[in-house]
């Protein structure tokens, strides 16, 4: 993740070239809404995302361009979330920007509400019912602290998982562990037989935050969240605990050496996991998707192994389960000429065939209160407990993942890190992240 105020200062030196900007939804067009277009004449909106993958946007608009062929899409993804704030932030604040866009519970909630049109408005107009259908957690999480639904919620998903080769395991005589204690047994049998440690990428803060406010609800479940609204401190003991836990996971070897320099993607994943260099891959439930035969796995090395995903086993005084959140929801911008089309979009992608279609490759659970995923009749038996598993844990989470402050997030991150490194204490880490909570406004 990333600083958004460096961000901000340093606008003015993302130059972006106009074929970057071009056919953006705000820059252009007439005063009236364009409407659903004609064959002749198709509405073209422009979409920019960092998910769902290309494999699964391929069959996910397949399935629009079936139901609606006058609407089409012209979309722009990264798989680098940095990335895409930066040329959202950029284009957004330049006047140019997408029809659609996507955005997370939390920081980018806030970050980009001012540029979205009120999509409750866009709703109760277009995706009539809609309200009765989309879970009332996931709409609170899309609206901002003040009071405006920039967002349809479309996905949640939530951590902290562990994303497991249950046939390398089997070779190597171990079991999956269901405790910390046999966890950390498990890594050090792995790691005596040539194979990795667990592949952590603690090179991204995103993640590391993800961890932190998961781990801190087993100290104190629910301080996190008072200590971000500014009703404790973050040098409380329930962080000082949460901090102590962090190292000793690291002291524990738990991951990798270098982990600070290795990125979740490709490396981790692809390069680690994948590559069959270590039996276990810290992740979100997001990853679950992998337990099932798929674009992603085809062609490497744990291709044809049973794959399997378990929540990561409690660290601290108490089992909390997984926090979730909204990991993905549709804004259309305020200045868009297409919110019609638009919004036939984010209805196919929220109570419509794209929502079944996304949520079966398990990249996150439903919005929509009625819809389950459909699992291949041939899953193996690991792939069926672990899509139980996320799907019950999911469900049942009352924890956010997300804190709203990016600059905080930013900051757990990078203490995480020297913590990692050895450049901080647990006391120094806790000071610089509460100095910082100290200097947002509210």
């Amino acid at each position: 993740m990333f600083n958004m105020k460096k961000t901000i200062a340093a606008i003015g030196a993302l130059a972006m070239s106009a074929g970057l900007l071009a056919g953006c939804g705000s820059g252009s067009g007439s005063s009236s809404d364009e409407g659903l277009g004609t064959a002749d004449n198709p509405v073209t909106l422009t979409f920019w995302t960092w998910q769902p993958t290309d494999a699964q946007w391929k069959s996910i608009y397949a399935a629009f361009e079936k139901k609606y062929p006058n609407i089409k899409i012209d979309w722009w993804r990264t798989s680098e979330m940095a990335d895409y704030q930066k040329k959202l932030q950029t284009s957004m604040a330049g006047g140019e920007g997408p029809d659609v866009f996507g955005v997370q519970a939390g920081s980018t909630v806030e970050q980009y509400g001012r540029f979205a049109e009120d999509m409750k408005d866009l709703a109760d107009k277009y995706m009539p019912g809609w309200d009765s259908k989309v879970a009332e957690g996931a709409v609170e999480q899309t609206t901002n602290s003040d009071g405006k639904m920039v967002a349809m919620p479309t996905i949640t998903s939530g951590s902290e998982y562990i994303l497991y080769n249950k046939t390398l395991l089997d070779e190597n005589g171990v079991k999956v562990p269901t405790t910390y204690d046999e966890l950390v047994e498990a890594n050090k049998t792995l790691v005596s037989k040539g194979l990795m440690p667990m592949a952590l990428g603690a090179k991204d803060g995103w993640h590391l935050d993800d961890i932190f406010v998961w781990l801190s609800n087993q100290y104190g479940e629910g301080d996190v969240y008072k200590a971000a609204d500014g009703k404790a401190k973050f040098t409380d003991e329930t962080f000082v605990k949460t901090m102590k836990a962090w190292k000793q996971m690291i002291d524990d070897g738990l991951f990798q050496d270098g982990a600070v320099g290795t990125a979740t993607y490709p490396d981790a994943r692809d390069n680690y996991f994948y590559a069959r260099k270590t039996a276990f891959f810290p992740t979100g439930s997001w990853h679950v998707s992998a337990v099932l035969p798929n674009d992603e796995t085809k062609g490497t090395a744990v291709e044809k192994d049973e794959l399997g995903m378990m929540e990561f086993p409690t660290v601290g005084d108490k089992a909390t389960g997984p926090t979730t959140g909204v990991d993905f929801g549709l804004a259309v911008n305020k200045d868009s000429k297409k919110q019609e089309a638009a919004m036939k979009f984010i209805e196919f992608m929220t109570t419509g065939e794209g929502q079944q279609e996304w949520i079966n490759t398990l990249q996150g659970a439903p919005v929509d209160k009625d819809m389950k995923v459909e699992v291949p009749s041939d899953a193996t038996e690991s792939a069926k407990t672990s899509i139980d598993l996320v799907t019950k844990g999911q469900a049942e989470s009352k924890l956010q993942r997300k804190l709203t402050s990016q600059e905080l997030n930013d900051e757990i991150g990078v203490q995480m890190q020297n913590i990692y490194t050895g450049d901080a204490t647990v006391e120094s880490a806790l000071k610089s992240i509460q100095q910082v909570n100290e200097s947002i406004e509210r």
